[in-house]
């Protein structure tokens, strides 16, 4: 008797896992069943054409995650734009006094939370200064030029009226410095 025990059990699970299929009920309730899907069940949906897309469309639904305001499009004419996105690097800077280095009095921490700048360095080959257009904003940065563009979003807000940008000649760079603008800069600094 004690090498049965369990035996109801094993094979309950068994029925559950696969139903039996000399049973016709079973079979019925089976088949009455949503078909249970596969990978051939994928259908591929067709490319819409490019023309078509509308680069700013409304949330329809409210379980989103995203509001169409926090999504940065592009507009279409921009995204079809010909020239090319120059190579650009962006670096965190700090404003560190002897205090901050060598007491330790300081809230600064080495991370990008105690940084006070942005640095955009922007390589603009065989361009001139006076072809170039730049357009700083508190959440993006354009550069324009007969040969390059570049729409950037910045990783945090700037201040665009508190910001600067150098010329390099010798090696052709557009050096953008921009200021940051967070929530509790007057609290941490």
């Amino acid at each position: 008797m004690d090498s049965f025990f369990g035996y109801k059990e094993i094979q309950a699970l068994q029925n559950l896992i696969s139903p039996p299929k000399d049973d016709s009920d079973s079979e019925e309730l089976y088949q009455n069943e949503a078909k249970r899907k596969g990978p051939g069940d994928i259908k591929v949906q067709k490319d819409v054409p490019f023309n078509n897309l509308k680069p700013h469309a409304p949330l329809k639904q409210k379980d989103d995650i995203w509001h169409s305001s926090e999504i940065h499009t592009l507009p279409i004419s921009e995204i079809n734009d010909p020239r090319k996105v120059p190579d650009y690097e962006i670096k965190f800077k700090q404003s560190v006094k002897t205090e901050d280095i060598f007491l330790n009095m300081g809230f600064k921490t080495p991370s990008t939370a105690s940084c006070e700048w942005i640095s955009v360095l922007i390589k603009l080959p065989q361009e001139v200064q006076e072809k170039i257009e730049l357009s700083v904003e508190s959440k993006v940065v354009d550069v324009r030029s007969p040969k390059y563009r570049l729409h950037l979003p910045t990783p945090h807000e700037v201040n665009p009226n508190a910001s600067y940008a150098k010329w390099h000649n010798d090696t052709d760079m557009l050096e953008l410095t921009l200021q940051l603008v967070r929530e509790l800069d007057d609290i941490n600094f």
